[in-house]
């Protein structure tokens, strides 16, 4: 029977934080176009550069908005991840604390 003594694998902690912290650094947009040899796109779209058809204006303007959109989302999914990565930093460390004030 358990004493009050939590088994942990600080191992398994900082594997799960290193994923982690890899994982959040996927969602850098410059990242994964530098990946990609791709370039960051202009933040407004030139309607010339599609062409001289009616609508191009609202099309640039459209694919405008999908890249901020994108821009947005990747953001949050990186900023989530980072708050992931600090909290099992928090986790670990308030472990180890309890871990030293109880003699284990």
């Amino acid at each position: 029977m358990s004493k009050g003594v939590v088994d942990v694998s600080y191992t398994a902690l900082d594997e799960c934080r290193t994923r982690v912290h890899i994982a959040s650094k996927d969602f850098a947009l410059d990242e994964i176009l530098k990946a990609s040899e791709s370039q960051t796109p202009a933040d407004t779209t030139e309607p010339r550069l599609l062409g001289m058809m009616p609508g191009v204006t609202d099309l640039a303007a459209k694919i405008d908005a999908v890249w901020a959109a994108v821009r947005v989302e990747l953001g949050s999914g990186q900023r989530r991840l980072e708050a992931v990565e600090r909290a099992l930093d928090e986790v670990e460390s308030n472990l180890r604390k309890a871990a030293t004030a109880s003699g284990a």
